[in-house]
């Protein structure tokens, strides 16, 4: 009988203190998350302030204070992309690259982190590095308005390859934002006027006059496509889609003057059909007389002697009375001549005048 109670006894106690050691991890669990969920309080505490500073350009003290919510929370993504855009708005790249290090190594393919790689990149001027994860970025996930994001990160791609004119990867960027982009005349208009800067006129003007069938009373319509017909040299096309602009919005200053310039495109071309033999020799005469001004005008008149032996045969050639069975035979040599001045001040003068009447027109008839 005593050893049955004596076992009994030495259950019940042992059942107690499994009780005990229960209740106490239970307490202890429960105050370990009261602990744990305070400091996620302060964190998060943390990090607004520190999106508070950062709002204020106040970027070194954000800084720190996005270091502290690491602390408490270090693998934080949220903390460690943001961390990442202070330090590069307080110029600190190589700070940010090793903060976006850390969260690409858990996930290659997070878009913010990997746009602000290539926001690094870019600074570090390492342009080719910097394009692969703008790509990455525009193709990543991201966690709200991915759509959104990700035509944002390819329009600042857009941007930056159009600063540095690269026209052969600003049209491969251009290509599938196209459908993709908002259908609001801004915008359209923007890649209208990117088409053209990529040196595509033909799908610059595919945009304009999208813009122009949606909104007939638009300027930006008729002036974008003025500028694609002008660069492909149809100058008189252009010249009339101007003035429609200039109907909608007269003050325009930069599309009147780009008429203008059509004007004398159009009053010195001399390929343009309908042309008497009169007409066509006058305009080679003129367009020679301007390319020998311009190689005289080449690094202050110190032109060289092969210069100066096509300045002598221009002279001599204008000089030239010549007889009107001769006209058409005498501006192919004049063009021919001032072709050669042409293109012999390309490759000698430093500073040449780029876009005037002369340039436009000689460059239009070498293609």
């Amino acid at each position: 009988m005593s050893t049955v109670l004596t076992g009994r006894t030495f259950l019940g106690t042992f059942a107690l203190v499994l009780l005990s050691i229960a209740g106490l991890f239970a307490v202890d669990m429960f105050l370990a998350k009261i602990d744990n969920a305070e400091s996620q309080t302060e964190a998060a505490r943390l990090f607004k302030d520190a999106q508070q500073l950062m709002a204020n350009g106040k970027y070194e003290q954000a800084t720190d204070q996005l270091n502290n919510a690491l602390a408490i929370e270090r693998e934080n993504r949220d903390y460690l992309r943001t961390l990442a855009q202070a330090q590069l708005a307080d110029g600190k790249a190589k700070e940010a690259d090793a903060t976006l290090n850390q969260v690409l190594s858990n996930d290659s393919t997070d878009g913010l982190a990997n746009l602000l790689k290539g926001r690094v990149l870019v600074k570090e001027d390492r342009f080719e590095e910097a394009v692969s994860y703008f790509h990455r970025a525009i193709y990543g996930h991201w966690a709200e308005d991915a759509e959104g994001n990700r035509r944002r990160a390819r329009f600042e791609l857009i941007d930056l390859l159009a600063k540095r004119n690269f026209k052969g990867e600003l049209l491969a960027e251009l290509l599938p934002i196209q459908e993709e982009a908002p259908r609001d005349l801004k915008t359209r208009a923007q890649i209208g006027n990117l088409f053209l800067l990529a040196g595509s006129p033909e799908r610059a003007e595919e945009v304009f006059r999208g813009i122009e069938h949606d909104a007939p009373s638009d300027e930006s319509a008729y002036a974008g496509m003025g500028n694609a017909e002008f660069a492909r040299g149809n100058y008189r096309t252009a010249e009339k889609d101007f003035q429609t602009a200039l109907r909608f919005a007269p003050d325009d200053q930069g599309t009147r003057q780009k008429m203008d310039l059509c004007n004398q495109l159009l009053q010195l071309d001399p390929t343009l059909r309908g042309l008497s033999p009169e007409d066509r020799y006058h305009r080679s005469a003129t367009l020679l007389e301007l390319a020998s001004k311009d190689m005289e005008q080449c690094d202050g008149g110190n032109v060289s002697a092969g210069a100066q032996a096509l300045l002598d045969r221009a002279t001599q050639k204008l000089k030239t009375h010549v007889t009107s069975t001769h006209l058409a035979e005498a501006s192919e040599q004049n063009l021919d001549l001032a072709e050669q001045l042409w293109q012999t001040r390309k490759k000698e003068c430093k500073g040449q005048a780029k876009g005037n009447p002369l340039d436009l027109v000689l460059a239009r008839m070498a293609q």
